[in-house]
């Protein structure tokens, strides 16, 4: 049937997975550890934007 997703996760489902998940990390590190909280999201936003990169530039969308 055409339009159906595929039923196994692909590659660029585990690095839209990864995206928030690296903010939430370094939100959560900001939070429990001796840094600030900026930072900690300042690193883990720096972390998503290499993986927006990655997504469009090293493995483009077909």
């Amino acid at each position: 049937m055409a339009g159906t997703p595929p039923a196994t996760p692909t590659r660029y489902d585990g690095l839209l997975a990864a995206m928030p998940a690296s903010v939430a990390g370094g939100a959560a590190a900001g939070w429990l550890l001796a840094i600030p909280l900026t930072l900690g999201v300042g690193v883990g936003s720096l972390l998503a934007a290499c993986f927006v990169a990655i997504s469009l530039f090293v493995v483009p969308p077909e």
